[in-house]
């Protein structure tokens, strides 16, 4: 037997009905959610739309070109969303609106639709239908003012809802909702897919953008000035991201430029570290590039061969700037840019000009009296760090020959 239940006013369920037509309240709103979202999603435009951000977004995943993908991205994402929003209101709406029977009867009389359960029955016209769908046993109905209605299709009464509801107008059917949630189905697993495989190493523009994520660190230059801060001010703010080792090399070479009042224009070198007991730790590639940022970028785990080359050794050109006057060097000059070289352990012909040998202590020897006396095949050798204008080659470098302080004092007593 039915049993009826009146709620309070305003509540979003009026009606409660109760024996074997009774649904649950959780029941009710899962159903509706369900429904609307075959309206407004189970669509062949919506599965179109899909298939484009899928494809877009793939592109952008896989070759990048932001200019191009990002604008149809930001389209589709917004149409998405209005759609969500829209969805989201009009479940709303039928909630509050609807009453959570499964009517068992219908009765059609020309353009007017009865549902009936029990005592209680509702009436709207045909006209009024703005969705339906059909299943084995029920039919869902949603029609103007916001409502929605659950009505039981089984046996005999299946075909004459079926053939009664067959005049509603075609698009307020819900005739290709299997194929179109295949469709999206298969569209996102190949979506899904291209872009997992975008994002292995090397295959594409995002597996790059996640190694950076990984490997890349980035931290302002405080230390701006190569007259104050030497080398040390770049390694404190380097350390303020990375710890390096306590042994550092150079794996390629340490390039960096200046202007005249000493503020760093830019600089780039990569370095191998290792541990204490000379194992390899990790490489870094530090750059820095003022017309591109005002951070330092530091790429670690480089590939390197992680042998450690005492000829190279970084330390030499942390200490070694600590003595050069790279200052009193410039004030020789009249150009607008400088630079600093190094590639560690360097030998040079005993003709060469502007090479001076220097130590920790900030002693200087001018290296042509070192050679006084002895064979023009003398070759000089140090540790090179070159101060020189990138921007005239006619101009000749400065090459400091940093010794440390053993070594210097074994030369000075040479000559």
């Amino acid at each position: 037997m039915l049993r009826m239940i009146w709620a309070k006013p305003g509540s979003s369920r009026d009606l409660y009905c109760g024996s074997e037509t009774k649904t649950t309240e959780k029941q009710w709103k899962r159903i509706i959610c369900r429904e609307m979202l075959c309206r407004f999603f189970a669509r062949p435009l919506s599965l179109f739309l899909g298939g484009v951000f899928w494809f877009h977004l793939y592109s952008l995943c896989q070759f990048g070109r932001i200019r191009k993908n990002i604008p149809i991205l930001f389209v589709c994402g917004v149409t998405f969303l209005i759609l969500f929003v829209r969805w989201m209101a009009v479940c709303w709406r039928l909630k509050r609106n609807s009453l959570p029977f499964t009517y068992q009867e219908i009765v059609i009389d020309n353009e007017l639709v009865t549902l009936k359960i029990n005592d209680y029955s509702t009436a709207f016209s045909l006209k009024d239908i703005v969705y339906y769908r059909m299943d084995k046993k029920y039919c869902y109905l949603v029609v103007k003012k916001g409502k929605f209605f659950l009505l039981s299709c089984q046996g005999k009464n299946r075909e004459f809802v079926k053939l009664k509801l067959s005049t509603v107008k075609l698009y307020r059917r819900c005739l290709l909702r299997l194929p179109v949630i295949t469709g999206w189905m298969v569209v996102s697993l190949i979506g899904a897919g291209l872009i997992v495989r975008s994002a292995v190493p090397y295959n594409g523009k995002l597996s790059w953008y996640l190694w950076q994520l990984k490997n890349t660190r980035n931290v302002v230059l405080v230390h701006d000035n190569i007259y104050e801060d030497k080398l040390t001010g770049i390694l404190e703010d380097v350390e303020q991201k990375v710890k390096l080792p306590e042994k550092l090399c150079l794996a390629t070479s340490f390039s960096l430029h200046f202007r005249p009042d000493g503020t760093i224009i830019s600089f780039d070198t990569m370095i191998k570290g290792f541990d204490e007991d000379g194992n390899y730790v990790d490489s870094y590639l530090i750059s820095y590039d003022e017309n591109k940022s005002d951070k330092i970028r530091i790429d670690l785990h480089g590939a390197t061969d992680g042998i450690y080359e005492e000829e190279k050794d970084f330390t030499m050109l942390v200490e070694g700037m600590e003595a050069v006057p790279v200052k009193q060097t410039v004030s020789r000059w009249q150009e607008k840019e400088y630079g600093i070289l190094y590639y560690g352990w360097r030998e040079f012909d005993s003709f060469a000009e502007n090479i001076i040998y220097l130590s920790g202590g900030k002693e200087i020897i001018d290296a042509y009296d070192t050679i006084l006396g002895y064979p023009g095949d003398w070759k000089y050798s140090g540790y090179s760090i070159s101060v020189y204008c990138p921007n005239d080659e006619n101009v000749t470098p400065y090459r400091y020959l940093y010794l440390p302080d053993e070594m210097f004092e074994e030369l000075k007593w040479w000559i």
